[in-house]
């Protein structure tokens, strides 16, 4: 129980890092790649936090992972088209595989 915490907390700490750097995004940019950036991230919280509270947990969680995979996609996207810089891309592709790796134990 306590590890499927941390992969909550841990989440929900990038999360907020995340808002604070797509609020910086290009304002051509921050109603598209921002927007669907955070909304699937929030999505995988979301899932993260209902398989929290379910005894059949597998679903959401792959669910989750799914969510995952776009987010990564999009944050490399961000870093490619210069939305975020190298230091912030290194930071979060590092945070988002150490998410990953947490959500792959709870499975």
């Amino acid at each position: 129980m306590a590890e499927e915490f941390k992969v909550i907390q841990k989440s929900y700490d990038f999360c907020k890092w995340l808002m604070d750097h797509t609020g910086k995004f290009p304002k051509s940019h921050r109603f598209s790649i921002a927007v669907r950036l955070e909304n699937h991230f929030l999505e995988f919280l979301e899932h993260l936090v209902i398989a929290n509270h379910r005894k059949v947990k597998l679903p959401l969680l792959q669910a989750a992972d799914e969510e995952l995979i776009k987010v990564r996609l999009l944050i490399g996207l961000s870093h490619d088209q210069k939305f975020i810089n190298t230091n912030s891309y290194e930071f979060a592709a590092n945070s988002l595989d150490e998410i990953g790796r947490m959500l792959g134990e709870q499975k």
